[in-house]
């Protein structure tokens, strides 16, 4: 009897022990964060890095583009959009708010083409992200890339 009764209260430290385990705070905080997002990135074509910022006293994100592979024309002129614009220090990602594990309601602006298209963005792991441009704001009509986290020193 002694021995059942061992056996039983091990068994009840081994569930109560999971159960805390499972629930702890580390895991119940798994997810992105609203500033995860935040860092250096490169579309998946890999001819331009985007950093994406956070707005500062308001919780929207943005992305620059920082980098371009060829930054000059044939000409040797900066880069430019179809509105003549400079391609180089371009904001391309605009307000995105972060909502329900992901960034929502903002806007990517395509610099080959000129054209702003509805944007969400996803976290896939932590190194990268889904961005799925579309032409309407439930992302049903659009296309997704996927962007990878650069290092920075």
């Amino acid at each position: 009897m002694r021995s059942l009764g061992k056996i039983a209260i091990t068994a009840l430290t081994v569930i109560l022990y999971s159960t805390a385990v499972a629930e702890s705070p580390a895991e119940l905080n798994k997810g992105p964060k609203p500033n995860d997002l935040v860092g250096l990135w490169m579309p998946s074509e890999g001819t331009s890095y985007i950093k994406i910022f956070k707005e500062k006293g308001v919780e929207r994100y943005h992305g620059r583009v920082v980098w371009l592979k060829e930054p000059l024309d044939e000409q040797g002129n900066p880069k430019k959009d179809p509105e003549g614009k400079e391609i180089m220090n371009m904001l391309n990602l605009r307000n995105f708010v972060f909502e329900d594990g992901e960034w929502v309601d903002g806007t990517i602006y395509d610099p080959k083409s000129g054209n702003t298209y509805y944007c969400t963005i996803e976290m896939k792991g932590n190194n990268k992200l889904e961005v799925r441009g579309s032409l309407d704001p439930f992302g049903l009509v659009g296309r997704t890339d996927t962007w990878v986290r650069m290092k920075t020193k």
